[in-house]
């Protein structure tokens, strides 16, 4: 059998629940799709929504912080794909354009 090629993880920042990053696990991206946040970095996001979200589109994700306050992230969308079926739902990776301050 071959040996397997595996490279080190790819990640540019930990990943891990939106409470580990103080914030709401439901967002909403512009223009006023609900998504749940699945995972969140400094760097980016992997939320879910019913709708799809173009890639490489332009948008705005607008996180509540859990103390109340919101913060309006601009991010670029790098995938989307169907996650189930009934009810459609999709899970799109969004990349911050500047770095969530941790």
């Amino acid at each position: 059998m071959a040996p397997v090629l595996t490279r080190g993880d790819r990640r540019r920042a930990p990943r891990g629940p939106a409470a580990g990053l103080g914030v709401q696990a439901l967002a909403v991206v512009r223009p006023g799709v609900d998504v749940a946040v699945v995972v969140l970095s400094h760097t980016g996001a992997l939320v879910e929504s019913g709708a799809p979200l173009r890639p490489g589109a332009r948008t705005e994700l607008t996180l509540e912080a859990l103390a109340g306050d919101r913060h309006h992230v601009r991010v670029r969308v790098l995938r989307c794909w169907v996650v189930q079926l009934a009810p459609l739902r999709f899970q799109c990776a969004l990349h911050f354009d500047a770095a969530l301050a941790g």
